[in-house]
């Protein structure tokens, strides 16, 4: 097995936390589905940032929660469930203070979220267009997995971590569970096209999600996606720079 450790993981998981598996475990892991008690999976995408509102791009930097994000945050923590098991979080800020805040007014009901950040759960790094404003890629219009702006990440770099992910959750939580999970638009829209058995890469990548609002999905046989075709994995070190010189000024982060 291949993997790269990234810091331990609290008590919510069991074993190999937090680490990001290569494609050749993951592959060997999903030759067949992985099975278990259904896991209802709340997604979140973070609140309102102060990219969001002037139209930027963030990537895996830090943007904080404007004041609409902050009553956003507030606003879910009322709308979600009395019970969770657990809640997974990125570490990236706008997203653990998402659910930080909705925790407040949980408290407040009676009823407290046990948090453990993950950084597998972070938005792609987008290299050198973060702090750019938003704009369409043909790339990922396209459902092009490998694009990766320059020295940043491709939506496959992503799908390995979030499989990682998933793998650790399916294999570990063998209980009928509900769990929330604060993350990024990039994540959950990799996260839905798994879940559902979605295949056609380009639906994936333009599914859309507001921000503070929860997507229920349920999470039962976990299953190779549908999206990531061998051919695709076989081409991933091929070089992409070319790529991301031609399209980058097509897209839409």
């Amino acid at each position: 097995m291949t993997a790269e450790h990234i810091d331990d993981y609290p008590d919510a998981f069991e074993a190999d936390r937090r680490l990001v598996y290569s494609w050749d475990y993951l592959l060997a892991q999903l030759s067949t589905p992985l099975t278990g008690p259904p896991i209802e999976l709340h997604l979140v995408r973070h609140a309102q940032s102060v990219a969001n509102a002037r139209g930027l791009i963030a990537g895996q930097s830090d943007a904080g929660l404007t004041l609409r994000g902050y009553v956003q945050s507030l606003v879910l923590g009322l709308r979600l469930p009395q019970h969770y098991d657990f809640a997974c979080v990125s570490c990236l800020g706008r997203a653990s203070r998402t659910l930080q805040i909705a925790d407040i007014v949980r408290i407040r009901m009676g009823s407290r979220l046990s948090i453990h950040s993950d950084p597998r759960l972070n938005e792609r790094d987008l290299g050198d267009l973060e702090g750019k404003p938003r704009r369409r890629i043909e790339a990922y219009a396209l459902g092009d997995l490998t694009y990766a702006p320059s020295h940043g990440e491709s939506y496959l770099d992503l799908s390995r971590r979030l499989l990682s992910f998933l793998v650790d959750l399916r294999r570990d939580v063998q209980y009928k569970s509900r769990i929330i999970i604060a993350t990024h638009i990039g994540p959950m829209r990799l996260f839905a096209g798994i879940i559902q058995g979605l295949d056609d890469p380009s639906s994936v990548l333009a599914l859309k999600f507001a921000n503070a609002r929860a997507y229920n999905y349920i999470l039962s046989d976990l299953r190779w996606p549908a999206f990531i075709s061998k051919e695709v994995l076989l081409g991933r070190s091929r070089d992409k720079v070319g790529i991301a010189e031609r399209t980058s000024y097509y897209s839409e982060v």
